[in-house]
């Protein structure tokens, strides 16, 4: 218990991590985080996100640093009989299993879930994969890169014309999410009869689930949202340079919006009387605003639409976040002391408990 605190809500939940790099790795960081003792076992060479960089700080690979916090790390040769000796032995007191080896690559090394739970039958085992462990794709190598184009999302961020990628991991970090949903939803199952259960998330279908409203359609055609079906809804420039993005999801939006810029003329152009028109008439339209918008500084419109209503937002760099004001008074950053690299900052729990707040009390091992 920490000052007074009650206990956080994983106390006395044994994890034992055989996963590596992202989705994983993130995944046991935030069980960590709520309080749950999680082993790491690393091959003799180590993870490869150790190595893997730049950047890196303290002489490690800083992606591993920021995934790994609150564990303890084992080497173990899951190749011999003494490795595999000690793994069953963690594994029949564990409460957790988490691993995103390749498809087969568990059965092989005999640590899956038909063999591990014979002997833990309250076993939870996860297992974290690109594609799934069957279907055409299952043997495909899933990078983020990979699974965006697969998925679909490269083709919306280039609306149509020449793929992007989204430079945010987007694709392990909502499946590491999920990850952690279904080990939460099979640990309470398993509290009302004994039994643990398999869960299986994989990065595909999580990238696909995270497009939400797009992946509905008829079953006799597929008729899916416009690319853009919002307008204004991007990023302008003021006559400093600077960007901002301007988000007009309502009337009531883009009459304030008028009003502000001085363009109470535009409310009466029949092309942009509500947001469909708009959206059909879309280069008109931000050609206006992009003239009105160059006649102040940034920060000058964003004081002026925010008193106005008009969601708007500055542009940030990654590394501003690290001085922003609400940044640092919501603690959504926090300090850890590393061995190698001394103190550190890091990001922390994006969860918010009252009674059992999450707690970061160490960094990577």
């Amino acid at each position: 218990m920490r000052n007074g605190q009650a206990p956080p809500p994983l106390l006395g939940v044994r994890v034992l991590d055989f996963s590596r790099l992202f989705a994983g790795p993130y995944c046991t960081m935030m069980l960590a985080d709520l309080g749950a003792e999680v082993i790491k076992v690393e091959s003799p060479s180590g993870d490869e996100a150790r190595r893997f960089g730049p950047p890196f700080l303290g002489g490690e690979g800083m992606n591993f640093m920021a995934l790994n916090r609150n564990k303890r790390s084992i080497v173990l040769d899951l190749k011999s009989s003494k490795g595999l000796e000690v793994v069953r032995r963690l594994a029949s007191r564990a409460d957790v299993v988490v691993e995103n080896f390749r498809p087969g690559v568990a059965e092989r090394l005999a640590i899956d879930h038909a063999t591990l739970s014979r002997d833990n039958p309250g076993l939870v085992y996860c297992s974290i994969s690109g594609f799934g462990r069957e279907g055409a794709y299952a043997s495909r190598p899933a990078l983020d890169l990979i699974l965006q184009a697969m998925a679909g999302v490269m083709h919306r961020q280039g609306r149509g014309v020449r793929p992007e990628l989204m430079v945010i991991t987007v694709a392990d970090t909502y499946a590491a999410a999920l990850a952690v949903q279904g080990i939460l939803a099979a640990l309470i199952a398993r509290g009302r009869d004994g039994m643990g259960q398999r869960v299986e998330v994989n990065l595909f279908d999580a990238l696909i689930a995270a497009q939400g409203y797009r992946m509905i359609s008829r079953t006799d055609r597929v008729e899916l949202p416009a690319w853009d079906d919002v307008c204004p809804y991007q990023a302008f420039q003021g006559s400093d340079g600077d960007w901002f993005v301007v988000a007009v999801v309502s009337q009531a939006n883009w009459e304030a919006l008028c009003r502000t810029l001085g363009r109470t003329d535009l409310l009466a152009d029949p092309r942009f009387a509500d947001n469909a028109a708009r959206v059909e008439h879309r280069g008109a339209l931000i050609s206006e605003l992009e003239r009105a918008f160059s006649a102040r500084p940034a920060v000058e419109w964003l004081r002026l639409l925010t008193e106005a209503g008009v969601p708007a937002g500055p542009v940030r760099r990654v590394e501003d976040l690290f001085t922003d004001s609400h940044v640092l008074s919501s603690r959504t950053l926090v300090e850890a002391e590393h061995r190698t690299a001394g103190r550190v900052r890091t990001m922390g729990s994006v969860l918010r408990l009252s009674r059992t707040p999450p707690h970061v009390s160490g960094s990577a091992p």
